[in-house]
């Protein structure tokens, strides 16, 4: 089975650039297994393949680079067919080597990356061998329902290119941003053309992507993309409107209104998909290394009464009214609402001001002249990092820094570039609290895609990030909870389950205090055929996810 054949949208036109804008300063890696940020993985989506893949209309599993997949009765062992004739980007073919290698780099100690913490079951790495070129037996150490989702969230990359760096322990430096095109190899619709750091990247169509159409033309229909890094979304919108770009994704709310009076209603088309699949926080530093955090600031961050007083101390209304201009929604939970695990009885925190001064006061703290001092007689003062260009955060976190001032504390609130605050997140560890969100991967639809972000020794667990072992009880009890919800195949049961870790995170212990989002707002020029984005995942066709914007085409009269 050489082909895939997509007959979810109607036949396009081939030829053509799309031009989009995109706020920040590009990318931090072209490595698909390291990346932990949007900057990269908006580009690697567009050049890099999974075995499976999902349907984010339908909500289910389909076939990727693989065509075929099958479980023993017992469910522990997986074999999986990959397509005949598959190529890498630079026409070498792609095999199982290629798979086995993948998974070899994922479990390397020496290879820090994102991928180990959906790839094993209770902490055990799954087995990955090759049959022949075109078959491989994955042995999982134990049920594992969600196994298919975890295969359509991992990246297969290329042996050929990338083993030589695995070998000399430079594997997290390979394609790095510096890398030659020509040193490069992808599988997905488009591969790297050109890469101008903090300007633009320039994308080209991949000749030996795996899909066709219905009519059986090869996809992708585009010649190139290009994406330009602007300095922010109000950058974005201008470039936008006077014909510099072709789509203005996911656009802040403030440009609705200019985006749909007069003339602009015949030149764009406007998607509001509802709130967007995202979850927004605000998150304290509880790393207990001093050199990280000050041990006294260290004391209120971790007490679970400090938080649940910034809980209900942020007024999130006025979030809605002012950043969102009336285009927001209040969020409880990582679910999305139309998601099956969506727990209905974890809600919102609201806006109460006493409770907030109950809390503190119960905690310890006290007043003088209006300023809020802990009980060693420290005042209650932190910073709050941000990323500069999303203005609708920037506004967020002065209303924030207000909200949080009527309380008696100081806030320093500061917005930076956003490579930079995500590399203090992740490898420096030196901040203290950070206005930031994550974007949904897939979680709604299968929650184990979010256990990164839940497990103690999670890549993305923001608040104390890769634990050797867990730091509190209620951290243990959600490892334990993940554990048992990716072994338990029972739906009721795993709603059960899932719903619990809701209800620790976001009601109880609120390590991540979540806010507002955005409505999910699209805008595309008229002359863009097959753009239908979903709100779970951010997609910009009526198509699977690695399929992305193969399908979309620009109109034979505007090329």
């Amino acid at each position: 089975m050489p082909w895939r054949i997509i007959d979810r949208a109607p036949p396009g036109t081939a030829g053509g650039t799309l031009r989009i804008a995109e706020f920040g300063t590009g990318p931090k890696t072209f490595n698909p297994i390291i990346a932990n940020e949007s900057t990269s993985n908006d580009i690697i989506e567009q050049t890099f393949s999974s075995l499976l893949d999902i349907n984010f209309k339908t909500k289910k599993i389909v076939e990727g680079l693989a065509y075929r997949w099958e479980a023993s009765k017992d469910g522990k062992v997986w074999i999986v067919r990959l397509r005949k004739g598959l190529r890498w980007s630079d026409g070498v073919p792609l095999t199982a080597d290629d798979v086995v290698f993948t998974f070899k780099v994922i479990y390397d100690p020496r290879v820090d990356n994102p991928n180990k913490d959906i790839a094993q079951v209770n902490g055990k790495p799954f087995a990955c061998e090759k049959i022949d070129d075109s078959t491989v037996r994955f042995t999982i150490p134990g049920i594992y329902g969600p196994f298919p989702f975890a295969l359509a969230s991992i990246a297969i990359i290329p042996k050929h290119k990338l083993e030589k760096a695995l070998l000399s322990g430079n594997f997290s430096s390979a394609y790095a941003i510096n890398t030659p095109p020509d040193d490069m190899a992808s599988s997905g619709a488009f591969r790297i053309k050109k890469y101008v750091p903090g300007e633009r990247v320039v994308l080209e169509r991949n000749p030996y992507f795996y899909a066709k159409d219905v009519v059986g033309q090869r996809l992708p229909y585009l010649d190139r993309i290009v994406i330009v890094y602007v300095p922010d979304t109000n950058t974005e919108f201008l470039k936008f409107i006077s014909n510099e770009m072709d789509v203005f994704p996911e656009f802040p709310s403030k440009f609705y209104d200019d985006l749909t009076i007069g003339q602009n209603r015949e030149r764009y088309h406007i998607v509001d998909l509802g709130p967007q699949a995202s979850t927004a926080f605000v998150v304290f530093n509880e790393n207990p290394d001093p050199k990280f955090v000050d041990p006294v600031k260290h004391r209120w961050f971790t007490n679970r009464l400090f938080r649940l007083a910034v809980a209900y101390g942020i007024n999130r209304e006025a979030m809605i009214r002012l950043a969102h201009l009336g285009h927001g929604y209040v969020i409880s939970q990582d679910f999305y609402p139309s998601s099956p695990f969506y727990n209905r009885g974890v809600k919102p925190f609201p806006y109460d001001p006493q409770k907030s001064r109950d809390l503190l006061k119960s905690a310890g703290f006290t007043w003088k002249r209006g300023k809020l001092y802990d009980e060693e007689g420290h005042p209650v003062q932190f910073s709050l990092l941000t990323n500069s260009g999303n203005v609708e955060r920037r506004i967020k976190g002065e209303l924030m820094k207000e909200d949080l001032a009527k309380l008696g504390m100081e806030i320093d609130f500061h917005p930076i570039d956003f490579n930079q605050l995500v590399s203090r997140l992740d490898h420096t560890f030196d901040w203290e609290a950070v206005e930031l969100g994550l974007v949904e991967s897939g979680g709604s639809i299968e929650p184990s895609n979010d256990q990164n972000v839940w497990l103690s020794s999670g890549f993305t667990h923001e608040w104390y990030p890769r634990q050797k072992k867990p730091a509190t009880s209620w951290e243990a009890e959600i490892d334990q909870l993940v554990n048992l919800g990716t072994s338990t195949l029972d739906l009721g049961k795993r709603k059960k389950i899932y719903g619990r870790i809701q209800e620790i995170l976001y009601q109880e212990q609120v390590p991540m205090i979540l806010t507002t989002v955005s409505a999910d707002l699209y805008a595309f020029r008229n002359n863009i055929g097959n753009a239908d984005p979903t709100p779970i995942g951010r997609f910009w066709a009526n198509c699977p996810d690695d399929m992305l914007m193969s399908q979309v085409y620009i109109k034979k009269e505007n090329q």
